[in-house]
Order: C-alpha cells, then structure tokens, then sequence
C-alpha cells in the first residue's frame, strides 16, 4: 500500500510526457499523411493517357500548319483562315469522299479562334463554296486565304493523331495528318507528322 502514491506520481508525469510530445510542432511527423494513405500527387495517374481536348488538338496542329511552310508547302503566312465546322476522318486523303463529318463543338471553336487571334483571323465556316472564288477558271479562297479541312483526334496509344487538308486554290494544296504527344511540363504538343503527304 505504501508504494501506490509513487506509482500513482510516474502513471501521471508519463501521461503528461506523453502529452507534451504529441503537442510539439517540431515532431517530425507533424503534417505527415495518415498511414497507409499515399502522399496526394500534382497529377493523378494515367492523366497522360486522357488526350488532349478538342480544341487543344485543333490549336496545336493548326499554330504548327500555318507556321510551318515545310509541312503546309505555302511560302506565306495566311492572315485569314477558314475552317470547315465538321471533323473527317480522311481529310488527309486527297481522294477522300468525306461522308457526312463530326460536327465540331461551338465552345471548341470558340477556344480555337481565341487562341490563334494573334497568328490569324480563323473564322468556322459550315459551306466550302460559301469562302471560295472561281476567277480564270481556277478557284482560290477568298481574301487571299487558306481553307483548312481537319479530321477528329485520333488516339494511338501514348499520341494523338489529327488529318488535316489546306486548299487556298486549285493549284494549292497540301494533306498531311500530325502526331501529338503529351511533353513533360509542357503539355499536348505537335512532334512530326505520320503516314503519307500529298501536295498539289
């Protein structure tokens, strides 16, 4: 009986030890994550897999065409831009029939032209024969611009793949399909072109 009151004095100052450490900021555990939870990340998993958005697709392969005269073949650099407001998925195809296309979002579109604003006046148009004019039997898009036909994103595997025709005349034209590939730190960008290019 004699020993309880000294017992009784250690249970209480290892309680107040105790105490005094878990209430200390600089425990080296402070802030840390709740065993068995995985620190949060910057970017979930397979966020690379997802592919670009309509409109980032469009804004990249367009920026590169129209500032690539290597790919698009045209030594200028078209101020006026016209769009077809529907997707094919042979518009790299010079023989393609085209079928009736994909419509191409309007907030796609909208993205579209906002972000190229400082390259070119890209304007949707739903009529090829609504921008083009026949002068000396040979047609050639109005204002001393380009019209450009794109095909849907396409998805293989790690990139993302989109047809594209520029015709600015009967005697001017280009089909190519680009290659895009999420980059480090920088996003879907443009990496080269695949397949077959035809140039007329």
């Amino acid at each position: 009986m004699r020993r309880a009151p000294g017992t009784m004095a250690a249970a209480i100052i290892m309680t107040a030890l105790a105490l005094g450490t878990a209430g200390c900021g600089g425990s080296a555990t402070a802030g840390a994550p709740p065993a068995g939870h995985a620190p949060a990340r910057a970017r979930p998993a397979g966020a690379a897999q997802a592919g670009p958005t309509e409109a980032e697709a469009y804004v990249q392969v367009l920026r590169r065409y129209l500032g690539t005269p290597a790919e698009s073949s045209f030594s200028q650099a078209f101020r006026t831009v016209y769009v077809i407001d529907r997707a094919y998925p042979d518009a790299a195809d010079p023989d393609g029939t085209h079928g009736p296309g994909a419509p191409i979002a309007p907030l796609a579109e909208r993205q579209v032209t906002a972000a190229l604003a400082g390259m070119a006046r890209v304007s949707f148009v739903a009529d090829r024969g609504s921008v083009i004019e026949a002068k000396g039997g040979c047609g050639h898009v109005r204002d001393g611009g380009i019209l450009i036909t794109l095909g849907p994103p396409v998805s293989h595997g790690d990139e993302v793949r989109v047809a594209i025709n520029g015709w600015a005349a009967c005697l001017g034209a280009t089909w190519l399909t680009y290659v895009l590939r999420d980059q480090p730190g920088a996003g879907w960008r443009v990496t080269g072109t695949t397949g077959s290019m035809a140039i007329s």
